[in-house]
């Protein structure tokens, strides 16, 4: 026997089509309000309202162009401001330069003197009277720091004498205060060079020696602030400069004046018979004076051989505090680089304006170091008053720069950080403009939201009920 199917599907009524239709709909306002929550903006898609997207699009697109030149405006503004420091403590320095130079040209040097007390004189007298004073005596001078000296050549503790082109047989003789002249003699080429200073105290019996090397400099010391003296071509061939040691030769028939005539053609030397009829030797530059006698014994015979440090070259001391303040300047400018420019070592910037890089300024830096701002070092160590003179004059010149200079960047930062000022104001607007007219009010899409989850419950219990009724009645069949 055959059985015919039931047919055992739901009928879809009216009313379950209707719901259904209104469950789809509530669930798409859901996922919109859903997303405006999240966003903040009611229009978040072209679909939503195609005219205010566009709008909207364009003005975000512009505030963010702004905000992105705003950030390069901020960066040179930072480095301006850089900029205005560091010549400020160039400014600072320029002043105490000045005030260097000024003490310089006020002040005097304390003379450094070695007088011969052992017997009167006149400038007529024959040396050859005098007792133990013999042509051909040798007398070496020395002034600056008495009880130093350094080499001016690159050294380490294992630097040997071949290192520096000294070869077997080149000789030297030091003295150090009242101890007698060393004779150092190069035995050993491959000798070190820490060695071979060694012997001063090993075969001289030097006690008050020193010798180090420090930042790969060689330093010769006394101990005791007695003088230290050289002779010969090696100090030279070893980095040391004899450019402040003299000597002098006793002549035969020279007189009293022909000594005072040679010790003073030494420059900051001077030398006289003084009132008193002693021999009088004088730094007059206020360095340290140091005299002994290389062969024979004229200095120790009139009494003037020893050491003075008791001297003190003011202009040279002015001079070395200016020479320091110039290397401050050229260290400023140095270090005034922000961000990879360096507007004080002439680099350039541009300020750019807009979004299409159309309008700008640009902002072309100024050398500043020490010789762009004329300031040569001190000459002679401003022993010349005309050297001094010449110093304070371009330190007013070089002010005027600085000023100028200053002047410059600070209106150029000011322009700047205008146009950065009208930038902001000008992307804060694009963006209100922007939230305007694609802005959700959240308090509203909440309530919205919780009026559409409050529909669709039920909508779902018209449905469920519906359905439920459908479901019974088949049951039936």
């Amino acid at each position: 026997m055959k059985t015919m199917p039931y047919n055992l599907s739901i009928p879809t009524t009216k009313t379950v089509t209707t719901a259904l239709s209104q469950s789809k709909s509530l669930t798409a306002m859901h996922d919109k309000n859903t997303v405006a929550l999240t966003t903040g903006k009611k229009v978040n898609s072209s679909y939503d309202n195609s005219i205010l997207y566009c709008k909207d699009m364009r003005l975000s697109e512009r505030a963010d162009g702004l905000q992105s030149v705003m950030d390069g405006l901020s960066n040179i503004v930072s480095t301006l401001n850089t900029t205005s420091k560091s010549i400020d403590a160039i400014t600072d320095l320029l002043s105490l330069a000045k005030a260097a130079a000024n003490s310089a040209l006020d002040n005097r040097a304390y003379l450094a003197t070695l007088t011969g007390k052992n017997f009167t004189t006149d400038s007529d007298e024959p040396l050859s009277k005098l007792p133990n004073v013999n042509a051909g005596d040798e007398i070496v001078l020395r002034t600056g720091d008495a009880d130093t000296v350094t080499s001016d050549f690159v050294m380490t503790k294992d630097t040997t004498l071949k290192d520096l082109n000294i070869v077997k047989g080149e000789e030297m003789k030091i003295k150090v205060g009242d101890n007698d002249w060393v004779t150092l003699k190069v035995i050993d080429e491959d000798m070190k060079v820490t060695d071979f200073f060694g012997q001063v105290k090993e075969q001289g019996g030097v006690e008050n020696f020193s010798f180090e090397i420090k930042d790969q400099k060689l330093t010769l010391t006394s101990t005791d602030r007695s003088p230290v003296l050289m002779d010969g071509a090696l100090a030279e061939a070893l980095g040391f400069d004899l450019g402040e040691t003299y000597k002098i030769t006793v002549q035969d028939g020279w007189t009293v004046y022909d000594l005072e005539q040679a010790f003073s053609k030494i420059d900051g030397v001077s030398a006289r018979v003084n009132s008193d009829g002693y021999f009088e030797v004088s730094s007059i530059y206020g360095d340290d004076l140091s005299i002994a006698d290389l062969t024979g014994q004229t200095a120790k015979s009139f009494g003037f051989a020893g050491c003075d440090d008791g001297g003190m070259n003011t202009s040279k001391t002015y001079a070395d505090r200016y020479n320091e303040l110039l290397r401050q300047i050229n260290n400023i400018v140095a270090d005034s680089s922000y961000n990879g420019l360096n507007l004080l070592e002439g680099d350039t910037i541009r300020a750019i304006f807009d979004e299409k890089a159309d309008s700008y300024r640009t902002v072309i830096g100024v050398k500043l170091d020490a010789q762009s701002l004329g300031l040569p070092e001190a000459l002679n160590d401003w022993t010349d008053e005309s050297d001094i003179q010449a110093a304070f004059d371009a330190i007013g010149r070089a002010f005027n720069l600085a000023q100028r200079a200053a002047d410059k960047f600070e209106r150029a930062s000011a322009m700047v950080q205008s146009r950065e000022t009208f930038l902001d104001a000008l992307s804060g607007a694009s963006a209100l403009g922007a939230e305007t007219l694609t802005g959700a009010d959240l308090n509203e899409v909440s309530a919205e939201l919780l009026a559409i989850e409050t529909q669709k419950e039920l909508v779902n219990q018209v449905i469920s009920i519906t359905l439920d009724i459908e479901s019974s009645v088949l049951s039936l069949f």
